[in-house]
């Protein structure tokens, strides 16, 4: 083996080297209780200057420092009883933020003599240890609590499938079925005491309304397309029905228009205007309960868990949507499935309820109000 041709250090130069490039802070201090060195590390932890300060008691230099007080009774105990290790936890306020310290004081020797000459004070900066582990504190407490809302939306929608048949009857006898809706209001108030009790801010849940440019373009392009589309199968359909193929008079218009849940086809501009109006409360009320109270929680809660926490969160998001459509067919429940999942893609894109809103108010408005989509299909 070649020798390499590399010249050691001299030990004090290595030594010296150390302690100068070490993160952690290192203070020596006599058996007098006067600072006999600091190291760069300590100095910017302290705010202070070794050439300032060396020669100065402890208690000179650390008691008019606020905040280090238990730093100061730690080294001054370790000066009066030298033989024993001495350690402390120590929190200080800076400019930059608060900072957390642990401070460790053991007695120093004499590397030749063995003699002891002071105390050896090591002060480590753990403020990003104890930053990490707050974050994980919050973020289970988050998750703990997203859990029992989790628990609370499937307690809903159990209860909801439940009385299935109560709010079809309900739907039979009112032009519009409130009950969908009561549910998505109960999960909303269920959400916003969450996010109370884990202090989170609305923002992070989406609700905000706030909409970029691109996100504007990309919700009104994929809605478009989704009007042509349901447009063009809607018409393929109709050219391949019995009637049509008959070449019968009866044959349905590619725009059918409106039939409220009752069977009633709307033939009056004021019915129309006030069912219009309903829908589109209706439609916040689905968008902020199904993306703000179900996905985004279901989202965060999932995060770190599986691979692809959103796209997990918006397909369930999605088929406890499509379960709020099953009192009124089986084919309405499905057919608002694909929808969903683009309103839920748009939410995950711009972080905002906004998107889906507006991409849901122009797919719903055109499928039910001027397509007519399912102006045919009978209640269940």
């Amino acid at each position: 083996m070649m020798p390499l041709n590399v010249a050691a250090a001299p030990p004090s130069a290595m030594t010296n080297d150390i302690v100068t490039s070490i993160r952690d802070g290192i203070v020596t201090v006599d058996h007098a209780g006067r600072l006999t060195f600091m190291n760069p590390a300590a100095e910017t932890i302290f705010g202070l200057r070794a050439e300032t300060v060396v020669g100065e008691t402890v208690a000179e230099v650390f008691v008019p420092l606020d905040g280090l007080d238990t730093f100061t009774d730690c080294v001054l105990e370790a000066v009066r009883n030298p033989e024993a290790p001495h350690e402390a936890d120590v929190t200080i306020e800076s400019a930059s933020g608060r900072r957390h310290l642990t401070v460790h004081a053991n007695l120093l020797r004499d590397k030749d003599s063995s003699e002891t000459i002071g105390i050896l004070v090591v002060v480590s900066d753990i403020s990003e240890r104890v930053e990490s582990l707050e974050r994980s504190a919050a973020r289970e407490r988050e998750r703990a609590a997203i859990g029992r809302f989790i628990v609370a939306i499937l307690t809903i929608f159990s209860v909801f499938t439940l009385l299935l048949e109560p709010i079809q009857k309900l739907a039979e006898a009112r032009f519009f079925d409130f009950g969908p809706v009561l549910a998505l209001v109960t999960l909303m108030v269920i959400a916003f005491l969450i996010t109370r009790w884990t202090g989170s801010s609305l923002r992070d849940y989406g609700v905000t309304l706030r909409l970029g440019r691109r996100d504007l373009y990309e919700s009104v392009a994929w809605s478009v397309a989704v009007c042509i589309l349901m447009t063009a199968i809607k018409g393929l359909t109709l050219q391949l029905s019995p009637a049509s193929l008959a070449a019968s008079s009866s044959q349905e218009p590619l725009f059918a228009f409106l039939v409220l849940d009752d069977g009633t086809r709307v033939d009056t501009v004021d019915l129309f205007a006030i069912a219009l109006a309903i829908y589109l409360f209706s439609v916040l009320f689905q968008e902020f309960a199904t993306r703000c109270a179900i996905q985004a929680p279901l989202t965060r809660f999932l995060d770190g868990v599986v691979a692809a926490p959103g796209w997990i969160a918006n397909i369930t998001a999605t088929l406890l949507f499509a379960v709020l459509h099953a009192h009124l067919n089986p084919v309405v429940s499905l057919a608002v499935i694909g929808p969903s999942l683009l309103w839920g893609w748009l939410f995950m894109r711009s972080g905002s309820v906004a998107s889906p809103i507006l991409s849901h108010t122009i797919i719903g408005v055109y499928a039910i109000f001027i397509l007519g989509l399912f102006a045919g299909v009978e209640q269940v």
